[in-house]
């Protein structure tokens, strides 16, 4: 049957489209139901800044659930399992399990204590091969599936894809090694399990090594595993190690290529040290460089002072003048800020409260000035047109 549909003629496209969902939905009665359309959860990392980089929010979001997957990558001593372990201790306080698939051994007993890690309530793996890492989530899945837990949620890290090598690299011989084993193995298996880390209401962060880049244009480093990872995440965050200064150490965290969560080319710094990690006073500096990089802090002369209150009272007062206007709010100086914002928990909170409603309102504004700097144009220019943008690795691995 061919059925015509005259242009501007709604009322038959509605007929036709219920038709369509009312068949669709008795032959294939799982597939079609909107009720698998869910809104994503989160967890927050307790780190604003990173929190806005990833979801375009400061306050209680973060590491996404409801079967989203998170790729990091950056080079060595770029402080990636420093975020890991950060990730895993306010994941416990959130009272959610973590599943730590440590391919890498990359962890020790007093690096993990330092961060305040529940070492009893870790599920911690140490996997041989790429393979087994695939069969201990699904493992996850079917034990959550005996115990009708699937609604409880999971977050799993794996720590690293490059550093896990596959079944073939084990057991041949260095010359029978087929190339790009990594790349098929996460090919078929990232495909395999994306529907049942979903499920299981789980977030999936995936730990990468980055590589010098060899060739002469684009990005300066590059990540061996292939495309998959490219189209299969819904965030790649890339991780640098800064040096602020020669007392600080810090990371530069940023989403260069792919973010299905928020605008891409957003980026932060920071502040931390690999003794104690990502402390509150480190936290609170970053989040204190952030007000001032989006204009919610202002500065006169060596006063400091929140632009929302100027704003509430121009609102309040037409007439005023903004030079009036900045003598009627309360001025401090920026180290009795931090140490305010340290010291009393219900003005952090309200601060980040009032952080989140500035970004919401002020959305475009905002991530146009904490757009990277090392993003080329063109990149900006081709999103902004719907063009796809070349991963920062190959098919084939380094």
């Amino acid at each position: 049957m061919c059925v015509i549909i005259r242009k501007n003629n709604i009322r038959e496209v509605l007929c036709l489209a219920k038709s369509l969902k009312s068949f669709l939905s008795k032959k294939y009665p799982e597939a079609i139901n909107i009720d698998m359309i869910s809104d994503v959860t989160f967890i927050d990392t307790k780190i604003p800044t990173l929190n806005y980089v990833m979801t375009g929010k400061p306050k209680s979001v973060g590491i996404p659930l409801n079967g989203k997957i998170v790729c990091m990558y950056g080079p060595e001593g770029s402080g990636k399992t420093s975020l890991v372990l950060q990730f895993i201790r306010e994941v416990q306080k959130a009272n959610t399990d973590v599943v730590f698939l440590d391919t890498e051994r990359s962890i020790t007993k007093p690096r993990v204590q330092q961060f305040g890690i529940d070492m009893e309530s870790l599920i911690y793996a140490a996997p041989d091969t790429m393979e087994e890492c695939f069969n201990i989530i699904e493992d996850i899945y079917r034990e959550k599936v005996d115990n009708q837990t699937l609604e409880e949620p999971i977050v799993i890290i794996w720590d690293s894809i490059a550093a896990t090598p596959t079944n073939a690299e084990i057991t041949r011989t260095a010359d029978q090694i087929e190339i790009a084993s990594q790349a098929g193995v996460l090919t078929r298996n990232l495909r395999r399990v994306r529907g049942k880390i979903k499920k299981m209401n789980a977030g999936l962060i995936l730990v990468q090594q980055a590589r010098a880049n060899q060739d002469r244009f684009g990005d300066i480093f590059s990540m061996p595993g292939g495309y998959a990872l490219h189209h299969t995440c819904d965030t790649i965050i890339r991780i640098n190690k800064m040096k602020p200064n020669e007392m600080e150490m810090g990371v530069k965290i940023s989403t260069p290529q792919k973010n299905r969560l928020f605008k891409p080319f957003q980026n932060t710094t920071i502040q931390f040290d690999y003794a104690s990690g990502f402390t509150k006073e480190k936290i609170i500096d970053s989040f204190c460089e952030f007000l001032k990089s989006v204009e919610i802090l202002g500065q006169a002369g060596s006063w400091c002072y929140l632009k929302t209150d100027l704003d509430d009272v121009m609102k309040n007062n037409p007439n005023l003048s903004e030079k009036e206007a900045r003598a009627e709010i309360n001025k401090f100086y920026l180290k009795d800020f931090s140490k305010r914002l340290l010291e009393d928990e219900n003005y952090y909170n309200e601060i980040l409260e009032k952080a989140e409603d500035y970004v919401n309102k002020n959305i475009a504004k905002v991530a146009k000035i904490m757009i990277d700097d090392e993003v080329k144009p063109e990149d900006i220019e081709n999103y902004e047109k719907g063009v796809e943008i070349k991963p920062p690795y190959k098919d084939e691995e380094n």
